[in-house]
């Protein structure tokens, strides 16, 4: 009896575990990864942007960001875009990634976690879908933030989230 309740109560024990780069809605599970690099958000536009493809891009210079800031409102007048930032791309890289064109709005879309890895950098992209549809209605979604430079290559992994419709 004593051996199996010591069996049962291991493995409740197991599956409470959690891996260190689990993700959900309210971003990674474990925050202290040694190698993740702080986040520091730009601009994110849920709505529609330029961006007609999903892609991730590394902007390592002004004038790579002034043609992707240009891309990203492409669709707004003069007096609406936002005024571009100010990077100091001695210490820092800008990360954008685009969801491209969506069927229906996303609940959220965003950059939730940064790796440094030995030549590049580890870029994760979640999103989340409303479970059984939403508002049919095109958009195209973009993210924006600045990271230290540590590389100037990354690679953008896109995770989607939703929960099937019960």
């Amino acid at each position: 009896m004593k051996i199996r309740f010591a069996f049962i109560v291991a493995m409740f024990g197991l599956t409470t575990c959690t891996h260190p780069d689990s993700t959900g809605p309210n971003g990674p599970a474990e925050l202290s990864v040694t190698d993740r690099l702080p986040l520091q958000d730009v601009y994110s536009l849920q709505t529609f942007s330029g961006m007609d493809t999903k892609r991730g891009l590394i902007i390592t210079d002004s004038a790579a960001l002034r043609a992707a800031w240009a891309m990203v409102f492409a669709n707004y007048a003069v007096g609406q875009k936002p005024m571009l930032p100010t990077i100091d791309f001695k210490q820092n890289v800008v990360l954008l990634a685009s969801a491209g064109q969506t069927p229906t709005q996303l609940l959220w879309f965003r950059i939730t976690m940064v790796r440094e890895r030995p030549e590049h950098m580890a870029v994760l992209v979640e999103s989340e879908w409303p479970p059984c549809g939403g508002v049919p209605v095109t958009t195209n979604p973009v993210h924006i933030v600045t990271v230290p430079r540590v590389a100037t290559q990354a690679v953008f992994t896109f995770v989607d989230n939703t929960t099937p419709c019960s």
